[in-house]
């Protein structure tokens, strides 16, 4: 065999990766971080419904619900665009088709976030719309499966080191389920607030994971 010959044998052992699925889990990651600092803060005067009304009314809603909506899309499209690839595919097994279903519902999730802060007026007057109830079933339920997901993900991930590594794993773990606990609880108690900050870790472990992918050579997903 010819070294030209020799060559194009190893070419066609290690496949071309699409790096593309990486790509958009580092920008969905930065948008999901840049997020929470964007997010209005609301007044802790009231009840749930009176601070509720306080972050609907503020003019940082939209642009803050913006980016998050542009950071749960490119996660969701990252996942999916991760399901063509065979190796992460087999390795992540489950984790990365329900990671993917739920990545998408919080898409949809993160529109009716977008949106609610069109019902600030009956909000304000203390009345429950479709609208309103579905923002708080995307709150309470869709958002800590995302937390949930992530955290799940960077685990899986990480030990079979075909998504990220076990240097960010934490990352993922812990700014998964800061999420998770403090989307889960926000309409009934404000003791898990605090870990909104910490959430931000989840977007930092998809940049990172991200960039690991794109530079991660497609002969360590074979070697494993």
């Amino acid at each position: 065999m010819t070294t030209v010959d020799r060559t194009r044998a190893t070419a066609t052992a290690t496949p071309r990766r699409d790096r593309t699925a990486y790509l958009l889990l580092v920008i969905g990651g930065a948008a999901f971080f840049a997020a929470g600092p964007l997010h209005p803060q609301g007044s802790d005067a009231g009840d749930k419904t009176e601070q509720l009304h306080s972050m609907l009314v503020d003019s940082a809603w939209y642009p803050a619900h913006l980016v998050a909506l542009l950071g749960f899309a490119c996660v969701a499209a990252g996942l999916l665009a991760l399901r063509r690839d065979p190796v992460v595919r087999d390795r992540l097994g489950r984790t990365l088709s329900i990671g993917a279903v739920v990545a998408v519902l919080a898409t949809l999730g993160a529109v009716v976030h977008l949106f609610a802060a069109t019902q600030a007026a009956e909000v304000g007057h203390g009345h429950t719309t479709p609208l309103v109830a579905a923002f708080m079933g995307v709150e309470t339920i869709v958002n800590p499966a995302w937390g949930l997901m992530i955290a799940a993900l960077a685990v899986t991930g990480g030990l079979t080191r075909v998504l990220g590594n076990r240097i960010v794993l934490p990352l993922g773990v812990l700014g998964g389920l800061a999420f998770a606990l403090a989307t889960a609880t926000i309409a009934f108690v404000d003791t898990f607030d605090p870990l909104f900050p910490v959430a931000g870790l989840a977007g930092v472990w998809l940049v990172a994971t991200g960039v690991v992918g794109l530079f991660r050579p497609p002969s360590a997903d074979v070697a494993g």
